[in-house]
């Protein structure tokens, strides 16, 4: 399993992250998660608050991609791993349900995804994989 450092922690709790799912198709998808976080040194989390195509794929298919960047500085990290849990009870998932009040979305959050780390790539030094 692969650990975030300080700097990528950074990244994430101050930048947009990206997640990049597929379905048993193969078929590709990209989703933007504001709610998005690090959970421990080898999880990072995500609300998934709508239920379209992230919440159809990683229930067939674990594996997702996490980019997160910040163009200013040319920095960047794609944290690849699978879904460990999909959360609809405990703290986390009460989380997401205050999210999703606060924006006024009519329905209750899907779950409280983690996602457990197994390799991670440097953006900003052509993908070199780090750990």
């Amino acid at each position: 399993m692969a650990k975030l450092t300080a700097e990528m922690k950074a990244l994430i709790s101050s930048q947009q992250v990206f997640v990049g799912t597929a379905g048993l198709d193969g078929k590709p998808s990209i989703g933007l998660k504001g709610s998005a976080r690090v959970h421990d040194d080898e999880h990072i989390v995500f609300f998934e608050m709508a239920g379209g195509r992230t919440w159809e794929n990683i229930q067939k298919n674990p594996q997702v991609a996490i980019v997160v960047a910040d163009r200013t500085k040319m920095q960047g990290f794609r944290f690849e791993g699978k879904v460990e849990e999909l959360l609809t009870t405990g703290p986390l998932y009460e989380e997401a349900k205050k999210l999703s009040e606060a924006m006024k979305i009519p329905v209750p959050p899907k779950a409280a995804v983690v996602v457990e780390i197994k390799e991670i790539y440097d953006l900003g030094k052509g993908g070199r994989k780090v750990s």
